[in-house]
C-alpha cells in the first residue's frame, strides 16, 4: 500500500491527466464497445454475416456498463448478467461466480481467448482482476463454443482488452471512496493505419470496509471497521499490433498485476468454523501472449494464440489477530510459483457454400512449485491437448445450425508426493483422462427481430492438480486416479426486439451432470480410528433453472432494465447440498436523465437464501441492496459522479459468517477522449 501523505499528490496528478485529455478530445464521445475498439483477435465466438446467429448464446457486459454500473472488478461486473450469481470463498477472502450453478472451475476465465485460470485448483480471484483496461466481457454458459479448448463444462469467461481505432483516444480516472479507498486508472492509444499501439494501468487501494451498523459483535469482529479487510491490486498492460491489410493482424501484449490482501475473520455463529489469521503479501500475475489473425483468399483463415504466464503467491497464517507471531501448530508460510506455457492454432474456411467450419488445436503445460518453510520444494506438471470442430450451417433465410465436437486429453507429469513423517520424497502414481464433447444448436427466425434455439452440448471437465493431488492441509487423501467430470447440458432460449424500444431475452435450461468429484470420508491410513476426506466421482446432480431479461427506453431520457433467475438443483447421489446457489436472483435498474448533462441511476439487487457448506449446517440468508448514483458532466467529456452503495446498511453474507460491506460511499472523477 501506498503512504496515505501521497493521496493528494496523485488526485492531483490525475485530475491534470484528465484536464488536458479533454482538450485534446472530440466534443462527442462514441461508445468504443460497439466501434473498432474492441479487440476482435481477443474473441472467440465472433459474429458476423456468415454467422449472425453466436450472439444468441452468449451474453455481453460492455465497458459502457461496467463504468455506469461502477463495476470495477470481474465478479461485480459479471454479477450484472442473468444466470449468474456472486459468490464468495470467505476463508480465502476470494470472489466468486456460479454460472447456472457451476462454479468457476467449470466454466473458466480466459483473457482475448487464451486460458488464465489459476492452474492448480482452476479458481482465479475474481476480485483481483480489474475491468478498467477491458472493453467487453463475453459470456458462454451451457453452449460454449469448442474453440475455447478443454474444461468448459459450465461455460467460459473470456474477457476481451481494448484496441485503438483514432489517432489519439483513451480515458482516465480517479476516486475516492469508504474506507480509505482510492482508486486511479488510465488507457491511451493511437491507431496510425499500418500498426497500433494500446497501454493503461490502474491502481486501487482499500485499508478497510466498515460494516453495517446493524451488525452484532462476536468474538471474532466488534464491528465497525472490518479487521485484516485491507486490499492493493496494481495492474499495467501494454499491447502493440501490426495490420498489413483490413483482414490480416498480429498483434504481441503485455500484462502485470501485483496484489496484496487480508482475510477477514469468520464472524458467524458455527462452533466448528476454523478461524483463520491469513494475509497474502503477493498475490502477483505476469503474462506475455501473442495473437495472430491470416486471412486466405478472402474466404479463409488462420488464428494463432502463444501464451506464457506465471502466478505467484504467498500465504502467511499467523498465531492470533496480532499477525506478528508464527508458533502454532497451524502457523506457517507458503509460496506458490506456477507458470503456464501454451498455445492454439484456428482455422476457418466460407469455401463451401451455406457452411462456416472452423477447427481448433489447443496444447497447455501447466507447471505448478509450492515450498512450505521448513519443507522442500514440490513440483506437479501437466499437459493438455484439445481438439476441436465446429460447423455453422445455414439451411435456409431463417434456420441455422451449429453443430462441433471436441475431444480433451490429460497427459500428467511429475507429481512430487511428501512423507513428511520420513521427509522422503517419492512420485504419485498417475494416469491418463480423456473426454468427448459433442454438442448441437438449431436457430429459428420466427420474424425479423426475433428468433428461437434449442441446444445440447455434452461438455466435461478434466481433474485438476489439487483434485488429485492435495492433502488438504492434512484434512485430506489424494487420488491420483480421478475421472473427469461430465454434464449434459440443455437449454431453450428466445429473444426479441420490439420497435427498437424493448429487448427480450430467455432461457430455460437443465445440467444432467455425472462423475461429479465430491469430498468422501475414508478411513484415515495413519490412523484407524479416524477419518479423511477423499475426492471421489460418486456426484450425479441434476441442476435446473430459467432467466429473463428486459431491457426498455420508456422515454427518450428513462431507461428500466430487469434480470431474473431461478436455480435449483437434485443431488441424486447424496444428502450433501450444493453450495453457494441462491433459488432466486433478480437485478433490476431504472436510469433517468432529467437534463442532458445530468443522469441518475438506481439499481436493486435481491438474492435467496443459500447453503454455506455441503452438510446444510450453516446458510447465508436472502439479502436485498439499493444502490444510488448520480453523474454530471462538468466540461466536454469530463464527468464527475458520485453515489452509496447499500443504501439501507443491510447486514448481509455470500458466506455465512463473512461480513459484506454495510453502507459505503464514493466519488470518481472520469474522462473519455
Amino acid at each position: 500500500m501506498i503512504y496515505r501523505g501521497s493521496y493528494t499528490a496523485v488526485l492531483l496528478l490525475t485530475a491534470a491527466v484528465l484536464w488536458s485529455a479533454s482538450e485534446v478530445a472530440n466534443a462527442s464521445y462514441m461508445d468504443k464497445t460497439n466501434g473498432k475498439a474492441i479487440f476482435t483477435l481477443g474473441q472467440i465466438v465472433v459474429t458476423d454475416k456468415a454467422a449472425p446467429v453466436n450472439e444468441i448464446t452468449v451474453e455481453t457486459v460492455s465497458s459502457r456498463q461496467m463504468q455506469e454500473f461502477n463495476r470495477e472488478n470481474v465478479a461485480d461486473a459479471l454479477n450484472l448478467v442473468p444466470g449468474i450469481t456472486l459468490s464468495r470463498s470467505g476463508a480465502r477472502n476470494e470472489q466468486m461466480i456460479f454460472v447456472r450453478g457451476f462454479d468457476i472451475k467449470h466454466a473458466p476465465l480466459f483473457l482475448d481467448g487464451i486460458p488464465i485460470y489459476v492452474l492448480y485448483d482452476g479458481y482465479p480471484d475474481l476480485g483481483r482482476f480489474t475491468t478498467f483496461d477491458l472493453s467487453q466481457i463475453v459470456v458462454s454458459k451451457g453452449f460454449a463454443s469448442v474453440l475455447y479448448g478443454p474444461n468448459t463444462m459450465g461455460g467460459a469467461i473470456n474477457m476481451v482488452s481494448r484496441r485503438p481505432d483514432k489517432f489519439f483516444e483513451g480515458n482516465a480516472g480517479v476516486g475516492v471512496a469508504s474506507g480509505n479507498t482510492i482508486t486511479t486508472h488510465g488507457n491511451f492509444g493511437t491507431n496510425q493505419g499500418k500498426w497500433y499501439l494500446q497501454g493503461g494501468f490502474s491502481y486501487a487501494d482499500q485499508d478497510y470496509f466498515s460494516v453495517s451498523d446493524n451488525f452484532k459483535p462476536t468474538a471474532n469482529e466488534d464491528g465497525g471497521d472490518r479487521e485484516n479487510s485491507y486490499r492493493t491490486d496494481k495492474k499495467i498492460n501494454l499491447k502493440i499490433g501490426y495490420t498489413p491489410s483490413e483482414l490480416d493482424e498480429y498483434a504481441f501484449s503485455y500484462i502485470r498485476q501485483d496484489g496484496e490482501k487480508g482475510t477477514p475473520l469468520y464472524a458467524g455463529n458455527d462452533p466448528s468454523a476454523r478461524i483463520r489469521y491469513w494475509q497474502w503479501p503477493y498475490w502477483d500475475k505476469e503474462s506475455f501472449y501473442f495473437n495472430s489473425r491470416t486471412s486466405i483468399n478472402q474466404k479463409g483463415y488462420v488464428k494463432t494464440r502463444l501464451y506464457y504466464d506465471t502466478y505467484k503467491n504467498s500465504l502467511f497464517s499467523y498465531d492470533d489477530a496480532t499477525y506478528t507471531t508464527m508458533t502454532k501448530g497451524y502457523s506457517f508460510k507458503s509460496a506458490y510459483d506456477d507458470y503456464t506455457i501454451g498455445g492454439s492454432l484456428e482455422a476457418g474456411s466460407k469455401y463451401l457454400s451455406g457452411h462456416f467450419i472452423k477447427a481448433a488445436f489447443h496444447y497447455k503445460k501447466d507447471v505448478h512449485e509450492e515450498k512450505d518453510e521448513g519443507k522442500p520444494k514440490l513440483n506437479f506438471q501437466d499437459e493438455i491437448f484439445s481438439f476441436g470442430l465446429e460447423d455453422t450451417i445455414t439451411l435456409s433465410e431463417n434456420i441455422s445450425i451449429i453443430i462441433g465436437a471436441s475431444y480433451d486429453y490429460l497427459s500428467p507429469g511429475n507429481a512430487d508426493n511428501f512423507d513428511s513423517d520420513t521427509g522422503i520424497i517419492s512420485d504419485f502414481s498417475s494416469r491418463e483422462v480423456d473426454a468427448f464433447n459433442p454438442q448441437i444448436s438449431l436457430f429459428y427466425d420466427i420474424s425479423d427481430t426475433g428468433t428461437v434455439h434449442v441446444a445440447v452440448a455434452e461438455k466435461s471437465r478434466l481433474p485438476t492438480l489439487k483434485d488429485r493431488y492435495s492433502y488438504r492441509m492434512g484434512y485430506g487423501l489424494p487420488n491420483p486416479d480421478l475421472d473427469e467430470e461430465t454434464s449434459v447440458n440443455y437449454e431453450i432460449g428466445y429473444q426479441d426486439n420490439f420497435a427498437d424500444r424493448v429487448y427480450f431475452k430467455s432461457a430455460v435450461f437443465y445440467s444432467d451432470v455425472s462423475n461429479y468429484i465430491m469430498a468422501v470420508s475414508v478411513p484415515d491410513p495413519d490412523d484407524a480410528t479416524d477419518t479423511v476426506d477423499q475426492n471421489q466421482n460418486i456426484g450425479a446432480v441434476n441442476i435446473y433453472g430459467a432467466e429473463a431479461q428486459v431491457s426498455a427506453y420508456l422515454l427518450n431520457n428513462l431507461e428500466y432494465g430487469l434480470g431474473y433467475t431461478y436455480m435449483d438443483w437434485d443431488n441424486q447421489s447424496s444428502d450433501e447440498k450444493l453450495t453457494d446457489i441462491p433459488r432466486h436472483k433478480i437485478f433490476t435498474h431504472i436510469k433517468y436523465s432529467p437534463v442532458k448533462r445530468l443522469s441518475l441511476l438506481t439499481s436493486l439487487e435481491y438474492n435467496a437464501k443459500r447453503f454455506s457448506n455441503s452438510d446444510g449446517a450453516t446458510q447465508a440468508g436472502s439479502y436485498a441492496l439499493i444502490n444510488c448514483k448520480a453523474d454530471c458532466t462538468l466540461y466536454k467529456n469530463i464527468k464527475l459522479e458520485a453515489g452509496v452503495n447499500n443504501l439501507f446498511d443491510r447486514n448481509y453474507e455470500i458466506d455465512e459468517g463473512y461480513l459484506e460491506p454495510g453502507r459505503n460511499y464514493f466519488i470518481n472523477l472520469t474522462c473519455q477522449f
